[in-house]
């Protein structure tokens, strides 16, 4: 017999759960119930019997779950107290919203089901979600006569507070002035959006007027330009008989980023003296634009149009547009000029600056008929944007984004030699010119 073929095969192992997973409490945990169970086991089998049978069926109930007899009976039963305590609810329609109307949906089909007669009627278990009586609680803290400062007494439910929050009375004019500046911004953003319409229209026209026949164009064409006119009046806030505009509507609309993006695409659209009215706006407010451009950075995406602009002005255009960028005239007691102190100390500021003098500089020498005034007003602001360009220190000067070519001989009709190459070097023109 022991030479036989089937005592040679090898005996299957006890299988043996892989449970470095578990945490290491855990695992100790399940290692002493084994341990208690086998020695259960031998003791009640000690003498033979069989032996083998509640043996092999220990192994079965291993091999089926190795987490069986991890928790106590107690253990699950506490575990799910703590769940069913989670599930108290005063309003289980408020706290469990979509599995209620979940079986709400279930029922109604059951019950057409049933009045329909398909199929046998099924049992669905619910979950019922325990309802517990509201209950108002007051906490009132421990006090005791003659205690000095507050007592320490805390609990889950109520825990000691960290500050001792001052609630603050607001006034309804306050309130009132909140809602006013509300109501403004939204009025805005819709104003932006009304404009961006009539801007998509304006510019599909030019589609529309090639598809079009030769009859239809000046119908098209009047369209058009009133649609401009609309635009213009957004943007500037004109109302119906209102002849003054007011600056408060267009810097609202500059203030928001959609907005300046929105005067850039509008600008090559108006007429020359539309376009002009919102340049010098801009100039005008130029220190407040800066300020609050100054975390979005988009009024760069206005000097291209802007100089396109420019390019259509006339001198004493451009010269009172000096006037509003340098903010003259100023009041004598003044000791520096703020205004254009903030417009040379920001990107978008000198840049425009630049291109205003360049432009000037160029209608000014090409223009031989100019009267003496407007040449006697042109020279003192150009002396005065050198005098503040040689005062600003070289570290608190922006870096313009682009630097018009005739800059260093426009000055140099105004300053002597050596101001001039003082200037050259603090604006990094040496290479860039020569």
């Amino acid at each position: 017999p022991g030479s036989h073929p089937q005592n040679l095969r090898p005996q299957p192992q006890m299988f043996r759960p892989d449970t470095t997973h578990l945490h290491p409490q855990h695992r100790r945990l399940l290692h002493q119930r084994q341990q208690q169970n086998r020695n259960q086991h031998r003791s009640l089998n000690g003498s033979g019997g069989d032996r083998g049978g509640h043996r092999s069926s220990h192994q079965e109930q291993i091999r089926k779950d190795p987490y069986a007899n991890l928790m106590l009976q107690r253990e699950k039963d506490w575990v799910s107290k703590i769940q069913m305590m989670q599930l108290q609810s005063t309003d289980p329609y408020l706290d469990d919203y979509y599995y209620q109307n979940y079986f709400q949906k279930l029922e109604k089909l059951a019950a057409a089901e049933e009045v329909h007669g398909d199929g046998p009627k099924k049992e669905r278990t619910k979950l019922i979600t325990p309802q517990v009586a509201k209950l108002e609680h007051t906490y009132k803290p421990v006090q005791f006569e003659g205690s000095l400062g507050k007592l320490t007494v805390s609990s889950v439910n109520n825990p000691r507070k960290m500050i001792d929050a001052v609630v603050t009375s607001r006034s309804e004019d306050d309130e009132t002035k909140e809602k006013q500046v509300r109501d403004k911004r939204r009025q805005t953003l819709v104003t932006i959006e009304k404009t961006y319409s009539l801007l998509l229209d304006v510019e599909d026209y030019e589609r529309r007027y090639l598809l079009s026949l030769e009859g239809e164009r000046p119908a098209l064409m009047g369209e058009r330009k009133q649609k401009i006119c609309d635009i213009y009046d957004n943007l500037r806030g004109k109302a119906p008989g209102q002849d003054r505009l007011s600056d408060d509507h267009f810097m609202q609309i500059m203030c928001i980023r959609k907005g300046k993006r929105l005067v850039a695409r509008i600008l090559p659209f108006l007429a020359p003296e539309q376009a002009a009215d919102v340049l010098m706006a801009t100039a005008r407010n130029l220190p407040f634009l800066i300020k609050k451009d100054a975390q979005d950075e988009v009024l760069p995406c206005l000097l291209r149009p802007f100089s396109h602009v420019l390019y259509h002005l006339p001198l004493g255009t451009v010269t009172s547009l000096v006037q509003q960028l340098t903010n003259l005239p100023q009041s004598a007691a003044a000791p520096t000029n703020l205004h254009l102190t903030a417009v040379l100390q920001n990107k978008f500021g000198l840049s425009l600056l630049y291109l205003v003098l360049s432009r000037g500089e160029e209608l000014q020498s090409s223009d031989t008929n100019t009267e003496l005034m407007q040449d006697n007003q042109w020279t003192e602001l150009m002396l005065m944007a050198t005098r503040e360009l040689l005062r600003i220190p070289q570290g608190a000067l922006a870096k313009p984004v682009s630097i018009p070519s005739n800059l260093i001989s426009l000055f140099s009709r105004y300053v002597d030699q050596q101001k001039l190459n003082l200037l050259e070097t603090k604006l990094h023109l040496v290479q860039g010119i020569r």
